[in-house]
């Protein structure tokens, strides 16, 4: 099972999906119900396993490079 977001072409509305395996055929905007959805990817931040607090983020920005970017503002 995964949560993947997808924005409408149609509404601009972004609708969170729940996938279950690999089948993502159905899917449709849950706001305008249109079928013109494409798949969103977003930055993931999560906790590192050190217990130090310290986060970490990958984002989809395509001009960053693993440092700190002014584009999208990750660090």
């Amino acid at each position: 099972m995964r949560f993947v977001d997808y924005k409408c072409e149609d509404c601009g509305g972004i609708s969170e999906i729940v996938l279950l395996g690999d089948n993502n055929t159905g899917i449709k905007c849950g706001k305008c119900g249109s079928r013109k959805v494409k798949k969103v990817f977003a930055p993931v931040s999560f906790k590192g396993s050190s217990g130090s607090g310290s986060s970490s983020s990958i984002s989809s920005c395509s001009s960053c490079s693993g440092g700190s970017c002014s584009t999208c503002g990750s660090s």
